[in-house]
């Protein structure tokens, strides 16, 4: 048996193996009432075989908390719905664990902090020595609640930037007084008072912490301050610490990392934790693998795993394991669309690798095997297509699958070429796996024809033929030196020493722009679109990179002409025209559906479905979902669907 399954004790819990999820914020919420929404996420995840269940953020004070989408815990009429939540995780075999919180800005809505030198300043340097015991007792009195509900265990919250951590941080903490960080004493008090408080006011229920190994900044605690604050911990009764980084303030992706970090990279801190205490430490760190967790817990650096997107993309982990199943493994890709907030419901998928994640409440968890054999064609082996065809053999229809491509994975190929998004690829190995395993006719290197369709005599066509490139008319497009950006991707063709101009400052422009930054060129990216903070998470994240890596951004320009030496370009507030020198151009102006055969095929048989890109281009959490939702929803031959599956779109056309 893999360590990762065996049980462990966390001072008076017994949990069933050493997975839990780490605790990520899900908005599902109304005003604060939890309902069945959130209670069907979290039993999801437990029914998949996770030990612990640590949901998102409780909220000990909601007018420090702008947004009512988390659940709330000052008053007793939030109890039921807690205890709604807490009774689904333990019929599922789970235990649950109540995470406080209060934000520690003032109030967190408030959007200009103060500073100092440049420097924005935390709360906690500025709340009032006389308010501290009044914040202490509302985590005391939701703490209460959460007993009063059901729940297993409290965990203390002093990570990420939140308010007990900016006490504990001396990259944050600049006090005075007793709760200063002028010592790690000083700087633990207002945490350990308040544990010492809940665990007087709730007896049977276990304390646990999560803390920060860092924050990723200049001034951030040392290893030994770390360890010997971990060490206060333990002599205050808590019965687990996680050990985790960063934070909305210090650095996003040190708390939640995306593709730029490898596997375990945050191991180290509860490493230094582990050697300091006696009890059951925790690693965090974009874990994935079960070889890899394996290995950190054998080898001593920790004794269980927190586990957060890899639960949401993959809920049956433990499940899978313990049946020997992990060739069926899907592995979170750190692509960041569940760090874009966005609002829940049936048309927002919120992980690009598991089409229910964020939709348990209206999508069932088992599908309908009633194909009967039944013959259905797919084209197109990207996000879209692959998925479908996983969920149509699933379903126990007889799948072929085309694909003009010698390989699998259509434009996630193109996608995992950039720095930092090589864990795009694992998807594909998800799929391969599946396809071998249901026994898929896979056709690679084959232009699929309207005469090879008609040749399967299909119950049902999905068309996925994905996109192409949209290169608009402008003079000079077709010169010498302009590279359309598939092709620069595809081809890598060595580009070094040179001024580039990338048109276009999306994702892909970006991340384009960032290798040939790396790689010793001087870069500019122009786009006509206002310059503005992207909304989206991994856009936002690209265009910091491409900055650091000293990427010119030149936002509200239009290109005008492409000369064979510049890029002629108009400011579009000024009007004002301007030449960029140039050696090379990259076009990455988007993309236009690849919509031919779809449109060639879509009256001659029963059921044709047109998805992903081939229906509207957008990212691959759109085209994997709409893969699933269409094969979910394929009527059996008697037109009879034993389960309702969630589609307020038309897939059939």
């Amino acid at each position: 048996m893999r360590k990762l399954l065996e049980p462990i004790k966390i001072g008076n819990m017994e949990l069933r193996n050493r997975v839990f999820l780490s605790a990520m914020a899900k908005y599902f919420c109304t005003n604060g009432y939890i309902g069945r929404e959130y209670c069907e996420y979290y039993r999801n995840i437990a029914h998949g075989g996770t030990a612990l269940i640590i949901p998102g953020i409780m909220c000990v004070e909601p007018k420090w908390y702008g947004q009512h989408e988390q659940p709330f815990l000052n008053d007793d009429k939030y109890i039921p719905g807690l205890k709604m939540a807490i009774d689904a995780v333990h019929e599922e075999g789970a235990k649950f664990a109540c995470q406080l919180w209060m934000p520690g800005h003032l109030p967190y809505t408030q959007e200009d902090y103060p500073e100092e030198n440049g420097q924005k300043i935390a709360a906690v340097n500025y709340i009032p020595r006389e308010m501290i015991p009044e914040l202490q007792q509302k985590y005391v009195d939701a703490a209460v609640r959460c007993a009063k509900a059901g729940t297993d265990a409290i965990e203390w919250h002093m990570a990420h930037n939140y308010l007990p951590e900016q006490f504990y941080s001396p990259y944050f903490n600049h006090r005075t007084d007793e709760y200063g960080a002028q010592n790690v004493e000083n700087a633990m008090r207002f945490s350990v008072e308040v544990i010492d408080r809940i665990k007087a006011a709730c007896p049977g229920v276990e304390v646990i912490a999560k803390m920060n190994g860092s924050d990723f900044h200049e001034g951030t605690a040392s290893m030994q301050w770390l360890g010997d604050a971990a060490v206060i911990l333990e002599q205050h009764g808590v019965s687990m610490i996680t050990v985790n980084g960063g934070g909305v303030i210090s650095r996003l992706t040190g708390m939640s990392a995306d593709g730029n970090e490898e596997e375990g990279w945050k191991v180290p801190f509860a490493e230094v934790v582990k050697k300091r205490v006696s009890i059951p430490v925790a690693a965090c760190g974009s874990l994935r693998h079960p070889d890899y967790i394996d290995s950190i817990i054998e080898a001593g650096k920790c004794d269980l795993v927190a586990l957060g997107r890899q639960l949401f993309a993959e809920p049956e982990f433990c499940n899978k394991i313990a049946e020997g199943r992990e060739d069926e493994l899907k592995f979170c890709v750190s692509c960041m669309h569940c760090l874009t907030k966005t609002k829940f419901g049936p048309n927002q998928p919120g992980c690009t690798v598991n089409p229910r994640g964020r939709r348990e409440f209206c999508i069932p968890r088992e599908l309908n095997v009633n194909g009967d054999g039944l013959p259905v064609a797919v084209v197109g082996a990207g996000p879209a297509g692959l998925e479908a065809a996983v969920t149509l053999a699933k379903r126990g229809f007889a799948v072929t699958l085309f694909d003009k491509g010698d390989k699998l994975g259509g434009n996630i190929n193109l996608a995992s070429m950039p720095i930092g998004k090589y864990k795009l690829g694992w998807m594909v190995g998800y799929y391969e796996n599946m396809l071998r395993k249901l026994g898929v006719t896979v056709r690679l290197g084959t232009t699929c024809t309207p005469e090879m369709l008609e040749e399967l005599k299909p119950y049902a066509v999905f068309i996925a033929t994905g996109s192409v490139e949209a290169i608009p008319p402008l003079p000079g497009i077709g010169g010498e030196g302009v590279i359309p950006v598939r092709s620069y991707l595809c081809e890598r063709p060595e580009i070094k020493d040179s001024k580039v101009i990338v048109l276009g400052a999306g994702q892909t422009g970006l991340e384009t722009a960032r290798m040939l930054a790396v790689a010793g060129n001087e870069v500019t990216v122009v786009d006509m679109l206002p310059d503005e903070i992207p909304p989206i998470t991994d856009h936002r994240l690209d265009l910091n990179y491409a900055r650091e890596a000293g990427v010119k951004i030149l936002m509200a320009h239009k290109v005008v002409r492409i000369e064979d030496s510049a890029v002629v370009v108009t400011d579009m507030a000024t009007g004002e025209e301007k030449s960029l020198p140039r050696d090379k151009v990259i076009v990455a102006l988007g993309v236009k559906s690849d919509h031919a055969l779809y449109d060639e095929v879509k009256d001659r048989f029963q059921n044709v479905f047109n998805l992903g890109d081939s229906d509207k281009p957008g990212m691959a959490v759109y085209a994997v979902s709409a893969g699933y939702l269409a094969a979910a929803n394929l009527p059996a031959k008697d037109y009879v669907v034993d389960e309702i599956y969630f589609s307020d779109i038309d897939y059939r056309k």
